[in-house]
């Protein structure tokens, strides 16, 4: 009985200890809660800046392929053996070079036939016009007779017809000669072409062999090329521009291209051309450039990337990216009111964006007002802040060199303003000045 009693009078001892302490808990949180409602509100530290109007590029970088500005096949004229070819891959090329040589011996025959078939036509034209004289002297002849009646006319008429029958043969033996020496001409036109010869219409004398096809000995034929002319000294870049993009490119419009083959290196492009016409499939409208590679250092099939500026936005209200976030899906900076130090949410319409600014097309904001960037994102309508010391150098720093700008522009100012005076001269005792000779006098 008496162990009961003690193990009930232990239960009673701390259900009172832990009462008492329930009691102490609340009131501890109701002290605290009373500190809380008296102590102020703990201002966020944020750093800020202001607005300012810089000049804002809207540009695009598109990637591409090079193409040499021109390139065309070499093929022979004529069916024959290779025997010598002077060029392979990668050699320069000047107008006018002998590429390759062919066998000749067969068009060379060819021309030797043609000369002697000139030649018995010539000579058969002779007699032609040798029986045709005689022929037209016996019908001067017969033609006196017969108007005298000293001769029949079936012999009149012989003689008539034969003069006819010869100038038809005389006739047939122009047209003979001139096959001849068609065939002739010919013949050395095809001899002439066992020479190949570098040639081309426009451009720069120099080209360069991006291919070659064949090797000597091999029989080539007219459509078989044996070499592939580039012309490198521009390059071409292919580039396909976005539907979006389309409108806003022109032709002579100015681009800035790099390729990884070069870092570092940037080469001057030029919009050349502008296809008239979207591909379906992509969507792109095909642009090319044109590239200045005089030292040849660009090559066709290389990778680049092409910088092209769209439009320029000058003077126009931007500020830092991380200014912007979002509040309820809408985009907005904090800015501080001057009256109570607390911040308020501001919408923004943005425009042009790069890595260190973003276009603020609205609201405008006033010259001092205070937009929040490092820890806007612990802010509320309302907020108290106060701006760090760090931004508040920053700003005086600002303040000060805008400041000595203004103040060393005065001189420059006053010097404009002030011009010195034209004296008129008194008298050759004076001292002289130095006075501007106007058109047609001298200076004294």
């Amino acid at each position: 009985m008496g162990k009961k009693l003690v193990l009930l009078a232990l239960i009673a001892g701390f259900a009172a200890i832990a009462v008492f302490a329930w009691q102490r808990y609340q009131e501890s949180v109701k002290e605290e809660e009373r500190k809380a409602q008296k102590r102020p509100e703990e201002a966020v530290v944020v750093n800020v800046v202001k607005a300012e109007h810089i000049t804002m590029l809207d540009e695009r970088v598109y990637s591409g392929t090079t193409q040499a500005w021109s390139s065309f096949d070499i093929d022979p004229e004529v069916s024959a053996k290779l025997v010598s070819l002077k060029f392979d891959i990668g050699d320069i090329i000047q107008k006018g070079d002998l590429i390759a040589r062919l066998d000749d011996s067969n068009y060379e025959q060819a021309v030797r036939q043609a000369e002697a078939e000139l030649e018995v036509a010539k000579a058969k034209d002779v007699e032609v016009k040798a029986l045709l004289k005689l022929r037209n002297s016996q019908y001067e002849r017969l033609k006196l007779l017969h108007d005298r009646n000293a001769t029949s006319d079936s012999e009149f008429e012989n003689a008539e017809s034969a003069m006819r029958v010869q100038e038809a043969a005389l006739i047939q033996s122009e047209a003979n000669i001139q096959n001849c020496e068609a065939r002739l001409a010919a013949a050395r036109v095809k001899l002439d072409d066992t020479q190949i010869l570098a040639d081309w219409n426009s451009g720069s004398d120099i080209r360069h062999v991006g291919d070659r096809y064949v090797d000597e000995g091999s029989l080539v034929s007219p459509g078989k090329p044996i070499l592939k002319i580039i012309e490198i000294d521009r390059i071409k870049a292919r580039i396909p521009i976005i539907e979006r993009d389309f409108r806003f490119l022109q032709v002579g419009q100015q681009a800035e291209v790099t390729t990884d083959a070069y870092p570092g290196v940037k080469f001057e492009g030029t919009v050349e051309m502008i296809s008239n016409e979207l591909a379906e499939s992509t969507r792109t409208v095909v642009a090319i450039l044109s590239i200045p590679n005089r030292d040849f250092r660009l090559r066709p099939g290389m990778f680049v990337r092409v910088r092209i500026v769209l439009s320029e936005h000058r003077n126009t209200q931007t500020i830092p990216p991380n200014a912007i976030l979002s509040r309820n899906d809408q985009r907005g900076v904090f800015i501080i009111d001057p009256a109570d130090q607390t911040a308020k949410f501001v919408p923004v319409e943005t425009g042009l964006e790069d890595r260190t600014r973003v276009e603020i097309l609205s609201p405008k904001f006033k010259p001092n007002d205070l937009i929040v960037t490092v820890g806007n994102h612990m802010l509320e309508n309302g907020k108290k802040v106060e701006v760090s010391q760090l931004s508040r150098l920053h700003m005086a720093e600002s303040i000060a060199a805008e400041a000595a700008k203004k103040e060393a522009q005065k001189p420059a100012d006053a010097a404009q303003e002030k011009q010195p005076e034209q004296q008129p001269a008194a008298d050759a005792s004076t001292q002289p000045q130095a006075v501007p000779a106007e058109s047609g006098d001298k200076a004294q």
